[in-house]
């Protein structure tokens, strides 16, 4: 797969219905179009225009293809395209406040850097641990603690990790020091700030599908 195709594949799978289906429509219109040109004025016209719109429907039903199989069979490819595509939106800062849109995807995710390295965070309130990849914990230089091993049940099944520490966690203006994490051999390339970051901060809410994260005071 070449540079152009990882680009455009995370913009096809997260095509919103609504595009994908009116989209379809109008290709099947000018399917009927040039059905009714060819017969009634221009042969070489209505034939281009059928196959146009036969081009277009033809395309419309990959990229339905697509996301579905993306879907129903969570492929770990397709999984970290979609990831890449639903992760599009940033976080912005107003006053003291981080605040952080949700994203297509129904999460809200955020740019952090966890002692010096920058990377992309799922929020996940449903987390009692932030929780970070291997190949993240190397590149930070985190190392698991002894003795810290821990059990985590996720949709694949039960996997083992340990806990490191991270000596310093940012995002936006938010700084957070000495922090635990769980390093997940097979966490996959999704990196998730669970509650202890959340309960290190002032206050955290959610308003209009934004997730809005105050500081603690000095």
């Amino acid at each position: 797969m070449n540079r152009l195709d990882l680009q455009l594949m995370p913009i096809l799978m997260h095509l919103p219905n609504h595009v994908v289906l009116s989209s379809a429509f109008t290709f099947m219109a000018l399917v009927l179009v040039g059905g009714i040109v060819r017969r009634e004025a221009s042969p070489t016209g209505g034939m281009l225009l059928r196959g146009i719109g036969n081009f277009g429907l033809t395309i419309a039903l990959a990229i339905t293809l697509l996301q579905l199989t993306g879907m129903v069979l969570n492929t770990p490819a397709l999984a970290s395209l979609a990831v890449t595509s639903a992760m599009h939106r940033t976080s912005a800062l107003q006053g003291n406040e981080t605040r952080i849109p949700l994203a297509d995807d129904g999460h809200f995710w955020v740019d952090a850097a966890i002692n010096g390295v920058n990377q992309r965070f799922l929020i996940d309130t449903g987390a009692t641990y932030t929780t970070i990849s291997s190949a993240l914990a190397r590149e930070a230089m985190i190392e698991a603690q002894a003795d810290s091993d821990v059990s985590l049940h996720t949709a694949n099944g039960e996997t083992e990790a340990s806990f490191g520490v991270i000596r310093d966690l940012k995002v936006g203006l938010l700084s957070t020091r000495s922090m635990r994490a769980i390093i997940a051999p097979d966490m996959g390339t999704t990196n998730v700030l669970g509650m202890n970051f959340l309960n290190s901060l002032s206050g955290w809410r959610v308003e209009n599908n934004v997730l809005i994260l105050s500081p603690k005071r000095s």
